[in-house]
């Protein structure tokens, strides 16, 4: 009816728990909000006990891989992470090869595939874990060395990161 406004579906506690291993069934109702009730989106993400971008991503995924056709099964071993990769360019066309590439490449090399780049087979991964101070100071070095904003991450930072600290060992050698 024209002027009220539904509640959105309440989220039990079971549903919580069970959203790792059935992300597509997470998916499928963050995307049943996200149409229907919009307004509410972020907070029932955050009774999910997931992140806004998470949340997003999932919606995207079964807005993106519901009408393909592809097995469930299928979906659930390639995983959410490589499926949100391949999202935004998945089509009836190529969905037979991506879905290879998904199965048989990492997320890191999956994502550089997608972006045109030859993956670096010996390339190694770092995690850190910055307090907002030390990511204010990271975000300065990044950007002034060359990365740049994107979205609420930095992009180009590992060749930002790498020329910052070869300056600054250059410097420190130097002297």
């Amino acid at each position: 009816m024209k002027g009220t406004k539904s509640k959105a579906p309440r989220v039990s506690q079971a549903f919580i728990e069970m959203i790792g291993d059935h992300f597509l069934e997470a998916a499928r109702y963050l995307r049943e909000i996200q149409d229907e009730h919009p307004d509410d989106f972020v907070s029932v993400a955050r009774k999910l006990k997931i992140g806004r971008r998470k949340a997003y991503a999932l919606a995207r995924i079964d807005r993106r891989f519901h009408d393909l056709g592809i097995a469930p099964d299928r979906l659930r071993r390639i995983g959410w992470t490589k499926l949100q990769i391949i999202a935004s360019r998945i089509d009836q066309d190529d969905c037979e090869e991506l879905l290879d590439l998904a199965e048989t490449h990492s997320a890191y090399e999956l994502k550089k595939l997608m972006e045109g780049e030859e993956p670096d087979p010996d390339a190694r991964c770092v995690v850190l874990y910055l307090a907002p101070d030390q990511y204010e100071i990271f975000q300065l070095a990044i950007t002034a060395y060359g990365g740049v904003k994107s979205g609420s991450g930095l992009g180009g930072r590992e060749a930002a990161l790498t020329e910052a600290l070869a300056k600054l060992l250059s410097s420190n050698h130097s002297g």
